[in-house]
């Protein structure tokens, strides 16, 4: 299956000036939570996907309590998850205390194959709207349209 994008117009500064150009974003299926991939995993496999489910469910608590114990954690195929901190800069060392340190973000750092395979897929422009169909967006504008009109 091919990955659908389309095109966003995005601004940046270059060189000091302002610049409009259009790039390719991905046009995102939905999201997929761990029933739907329970599933999916019980039709690759012997295991029913009620065995899946819990299964997954206490992954999600054992990532959560290694990740703050320090660990990083590896999925082969997938990647290796971390956190990454944060503190104000100081001059010595030694005055880093820990109240001074805190969360910044989740790492995750892709598996190589995971990488290549997301490199040979196909990525294929996403198809026109069908007639008249109405987007989020127009809906949106058409609101905030009709709410200036009443002020």
């Amino acid at each position: 299956m091919p990955i659908y994008y389309r095109a966003k117009k995005k601004s940046y500064i270059k060189n000091g000036v302002r610049e409009q150009k259009y790039f390719a974003v991905p046009k995102t299926k939905g999201t997929l939570e761990i029933k739907e991939l329970a599933k999916e995993i019980s039709e690759g496999s012997i295991v029913k996907e009620s065995t899946v489910i819990p299964v997954l469910m206490e992954f999600s608590n054992v990532l959560k309590r290694k990740l703050a114990e320090g660990y990083n954690i590896k999925l082969e195929g997938i990647g290796t998850f971390g956190v990454a901190i944060t503190s104000q800069g100081v001059d010595n060392p030694d005055d880093i205390t820990p109240k001074q340190v805190e969360y910044s973000k989740l790492t995750y750092r892709p598996d190589s194959r995971l990488v290549k395979a997301l490199k040979e897929a196909k990525y294929l422009k996403e198809p026109p709207a069908p007639k008249g169909y109405v987007s989020k967006a127009e809906i949106k504008q058409a609101k905030a349209e009709a709410k200036q009109k009443k002020l």
